[in-house]
Order: structure tokens, then C-alpha cells, then sequence
């Protein structure tokens, strides 16, 4: 018989070793499936499974009931997920948010040290908490538990079933274990400079090498001599190749041009007949379905709210508060990039450079109907596909759980190696410009605005304050009955 995984031994172990796992997300695939149960497994194994096992070590069905609360709770999140437009979180919020971090962060550094920084004892930290004052961070950049844990409560408040959400045990612990690893193990890591250098820099992929041309120099001679016929044949030959393979990536380019032209204009009528429609609702009181029968889903109560507790906000069941499930038609998705572009490289603050971003500007204003029927067919078809999750999970659980059990933080880098790894990044940046690009993006001096454009993710708590923004902007999107 195949061994029995880690999944199957702790979350069903009254399984056969040869029955297969139900599967998580009925509308998922196998590989996310399996990759959402793996995480889970080694979640609770290293969060429960220790003080648990001091208690009672011969109980296993604590762990199935979690795994049960948890399923309810990532069907729901994916019963949203699937009825809700990210376009606008992903082309026009994530966008200005980035943008008003640059733009916070380069006042506060103009700031320092003058009359303005409370007689110049404030520090850069400081500073930028004032402008971007958050009860969920401190300003040294420590999330405050007791925000994270409230937002948790009130999505589980949300998704679990009432006589989930009354059973506080089992509740509780979900939540402490959703609260550790945000504010732990997951933020204090992706919140260093040198973990966002390094980010962006394998996003990147590795700097193109020039291309080298090998063998012994070519001796100049003072006299002409006509080249032979060997030589001319060579370059005839090579010409040819070179004239053909840039006819062949014209044509393919062209084809491919006008099948994704056809496909956003297919995907944009469906989607648009598909808004005659009336939306349904999913209740989120009944988040199980019934295609998995390990998990039975209790009976909803036809109350139509619950009281919260003192540290959970208020959170209706009533029909009014409802997320909408379809969203009017979206305008100028690209001009948030454009604003986010310029400020980034400091744009405006040179003619040619300004020239550019007004001629940028118009051409965007110009395709803007293309461009939003665009923009949101590119971020399903490539961003948010099943297999890119698929991967971003798997890759999340290898840094979280190496060797099957969470690792230890990882040392910070010195100043040193900070600077190294700044400087291969601006390298990076300067080398994926394009030539004529160039000397628009960077202006006359490039080691000034590559320095302008990394600095402001050079802070440790200046960072924080952006992902604790990101991690409401997220929140809202998929709950926005909990936005006051």
C-alpha cells in the first residue's frame, strides 16, 4: 500500500490508507487541494499537536474538528473570492496605496532632522506614523495582536455556521493560530528591506549577460582585399536567417496580438451579458457543501444577526449586507500604474521625463476602453490562475515549515550585505530599462534615482504600516459589510 501522508494521519486518520481525502475546495484543483491540506497538517501539527498532546495523547478527533472548521471558513473565502472583481483592488488601490507610501516616506525623509521633527529628536519611523496614523501598527512597525485578532474574529464570524462560532474552544484556537503566524512568523520576515530586495530581485529573474564574441582578434590590414566566396556566402546566408527569424517573431507576435484581442473582446460580451443577470448570493451561514460527507454542515439559524463579543465589531447577517456580487464597468484601470510609475522615479520633477508621462498619460486615455477589457482578462489568465496560487502556496509552505516544522527566523543580513544586495537590485532595475527608455526614466543622474526609487522600501516599520494598508485593502474586498 502507498505510505500514508502526513494529511491523511492527522486530519483522517478513521480513513482507510487507500480511500482517497475528500477534497477541500470542490471547485479547486487536485494540486491546490492538496497543497491547502499540507499547510493545514503542518499548521496544526506544530501549533496544536504540542500542547494538545500534554492533555490527551489518544484523542484524534480534535484535530479532524479543526480541520472541519477550517474547511467551512476557506469555502466561504473562495465562495467570495470567486464572486468578487479584483480588478480594482489590483489595478487601482495596491496602485495609490504604494503611491502614497513613496510619497509619505519621502516627506518624512525631508522632514528629519529639521524644526518639523519635533526639534529634530523624531525619527524617520515617527515621522512616517504620523503621516499614516494606523491603530493596527505601532510606529516602531510592531502589528498590534489585538487588531488582527478582531478582523480574524469577525471573518470567522462571517463564514462559520452559528453553531461553529459558539463552540469558542475550537474557534479560539483557529484563530490564535491564523494570529501567530500574521503577526509572527509571516510579517516580521516580509517586512525587512533586505527580504523586499531580494523579493523583487528573483521576481525579477537574473541580469542578461552581453553577448561575447570569442576567437582571435581580427588583424587590420592597410591593403583592400576583396572577400572570398566563402565570406559572402556566409553573410548571404546569415542575412537571410536574420531577415526570415524577424519575420517569423512579426507574424507570431501579430497572431498572438489578435488572438488575445479576440479573447478580451469575447470575455468582455460574456461578462457583459452575464451583468443582465440578477446576482445570487451565497449564504454565508452554510459554508460546507454537500459534495464532502466527512464534513457535515450543522443547520443555520434563521436568526438574522449574532450579538458579537465586546472586542468583535458588529457584524449583520441581514440580506442588506450582502457583498455585491457584480460591479459596474470599470475606467482608466491603467492611469493608477501610470500615477504609481511616476512616482517611482520621481517623474514629474523633470521636463523630459514630464514630457514623457503626459504622453503616456494620453496614449492610456486614448486605449483606456481596450485597456480595461485588457487589464482584468491578464490578471485571471495569468496572475490569479489555479496554478500560480498553486505554486505561491507551495512556495509559502517551504518557507514556513522547511523541514516539516517552522523554521527559525532568519538572520538579519549586515549592513554590508544590505548594500550588496541594494546595489545588484539597481543594477537589475537599470539593466530590465529599455535603451530609449532609459535616460526618460532615470534622468541625467541614474544612481540618484535608482537610490530615490529604494529607498522608500528600506524601512523596516515604514513597511509594516504598508502591509498592515494591503491587509485591510484585502480584507474590505472580500467583506465589505465590514468597512464603517
Amino acid at each position: 500500500q502507498p505510505p500514508i501522508t502526513l494529511t491523511k494521519r492527522l486530519l483522517f486518520p478513521h480513513l482507510h490508507p487507500s480511500a482517497p481525502i475528500p477534497p477541500l475546495l470542490p471547485s479547486g484543483s487536485p494540486a491546490l487541494n492538496t497543497e491547502l491540506y499540507d499547510f493545514i497538517a503542518l499548521s496544526l501539527r506544530a501549533y496544536v499537536t504540542p500542547w494538545w498532546s500534554r492533555l490527551t495523547r489518544y484523542d484524534k478527533q480534535f484535530l479532524p474538528e479543526i480541520t472541519r472548521v477550517l474547511t467551512a471558513v476557506l469555502r466561504v473565502l473562495e465562495a467570495r473570492a470567486r464572486a468578487t472583481d479584483f480588478s480594482p483592488l489590483v489595478y487601482r488601490d495596491l496602485p495609490a496605496a504604494l503611491a502614497q507610501h513613496y510619497a509619505d516616506y519621502r516627506s518624512a525623509a525631508r522632514r528629519q532632522g529639521s524644526s518639523y521633527a519635533a526639534g529634530g529628536t523624531a525619527g524617520l519611523a515617527q515621522l512616517f506614523h504620523a503621516q499614516q496614523q494606523h491603530i493596527g501598527v505601532s510606529p516602531e512597525g510592531v502589528l498590534e495582536e489585538v487588531y488582527v485578532r478582531t478582523a480574524i474574529d469577525a471573518v470567522l464570524k462571517v463564514c462559520l455556521p452559528e453553531e461553529d462560532w459558539e463552540a469558542e474552544p475550537e474557534r479560539y484556537i483557529v484563530r490564535e493560530i491564523v494570529v501567530r503566524l500574521v503577526c509572527v512568523d509571516i510579517v516580521p520576515k516580509i517586512t525587512q528591506p533586505w527580504f523586499v530586495y531580494k523579493s523583487i530581485l528573483d521576481l525579477l529573474g537574473p541580469e542578461q549577460e552581453p553577448l561575447k564574441v570569442y576567437g582571435s582578434p581580427v588583424r587590420r590590414s592597410s591593403h583592400f582585399t576583396l572577400p572570398s566566396l566563402h565570406t559572402l556566402l556566409v553573410l548571404f546566408l546569415s542575412t537571410v536567417q536574420t531577415i526570415s527569424s524577424t519575420a517569423l517573431a512579426l507574424i507570431h507576435g501579430y497572431k498572438q496580438a489578435v488572438q488575445t484581442i479576440k479573447t478580451v473582446n469575447s470575455s468582455h460580451a460574456s461578462s457583459a451579458s452575464q451583468r443582465d443577470v440578477p446576482p445570487v448570493h451565497p449564504d454565508p451561514a452554510s459554508p460546507v457543501s454537500d459534495s464532502s460527507p466527512t464534513f457535515p454542515t450543522p443547520a443555520p439559524s434563521s436568526s438574522g444577526s449574532v450579538t458579537t463579543p465586546a472586542s468583535s465589531p458588529p457584524i449583520s447577517r441581514a440580506p442588506s449586507a450582502e457583498p455585491k456580487l457584480s460591479h459596474p464597468a470599470l475606467h482608466d484601470l491603467a492611469r493608477p500604474a501610470i500615477g504609481l510609475l511616476a512616482e517611482i522615479f520621481t517623474l514629474r520633477a523633470r521636463f523630459a521625463s514630464a514630457a514623457f508621462l503626459a504622453l503616456l498619460s494620453m496614449l492610456a486615455s486614448v486605449f483606456s476602453p481596450f485597456l480595461d477589457r485588457l487589464l482584468p482578462h491578464l490578471l485571471y489568465a495569468s496572475f490569479l490562475s489555479s496554478q500560480n496560487i498553486t505554486n505561491v502556496l507551495g512556495a509559502g509552505k517551504r518557507a514556513l515549515f522547511p523541514n516539516g516544522y517552522p523554521g527559525s527566523a532568519p538572520p538579519d543580513l549586515t549592513p554590508e550585505e544590505q548594500a550588496a544586495l541594494c546595489a545588484a537590485l539597481a543594477r537589475r532595475i537599470a539593466s530590465g530599462i529599455p535603451g530609449p527608455l532609459a535616460p526618460l526614466l532615470l534622468g541625467p543622474n541614474p544612481g540618484r534615482t535608482l537610490a530615490a526609487v529604494l529607498d522608500p522600501l528600506g524601512s523596516q516599520a515604514c513597511n509594516a504600516h504598508l502591509f498592515m494598508v494591503i491587509f485591510d485593502l484585502v480584507l474590505l474586498t472580500l467583506f465589505p459589510e465590514m468597512a464603517v
